[in-house]
């Protein structure tokens, strides 16, 4: 089975990568999204700031999650500042009853579209 996530990675500043979620974040798709967010973080030269756009994430499973705090605390270790923005209700929800939402620093709809 493919994985059903895509993701590109824009840099539309120096020092600040954009990671673009579109589709699922599941069990099938971690690999993938595991390696898609170490490019982010360890692509010279090295990040201020990375944002995951999830606004065409439209599932995320535990699994997901876990790779998304994964990379959290790389980034956090490496002192890169690392966002979600946009993440719709289920990815929301997951977020609050998981209480991970405190923490993600998460960005309000609009917002990448002028650092663009």
């Amino acid at each position: 089975m493919h994985p059903v996530i895509r993701i590109t990675h824009r840099s539309p500043t120096p020092g600040l990568r954009i990671v673009q979620l579109t589709g699922e974040a599941d069990p099938g798709s971690t690999e993938t999204l595991r390696a898609a967010l170490d490019k982010a973080l360890s692509r010279l030269p090295a990040p201020h700031t990375v944002v995951v756009d999830c606004s065409g994430l439209e599932f995320c499973t535990a699994a997901g999650l876990a790779e998304l705090l994964t990379a959290r605390e790389r980034a956090a270790a490496d002192g890169t500042a690392f966002r979600l923005s946009e993440p719709r209700e289920q990815l929301a929800h997951l977020l609050r009853v998981t209480g991970t939402d405190v923490l993600f620093d998460i960005e309000p709809a609009g917002l990448l579209e002028s650092a663009t």
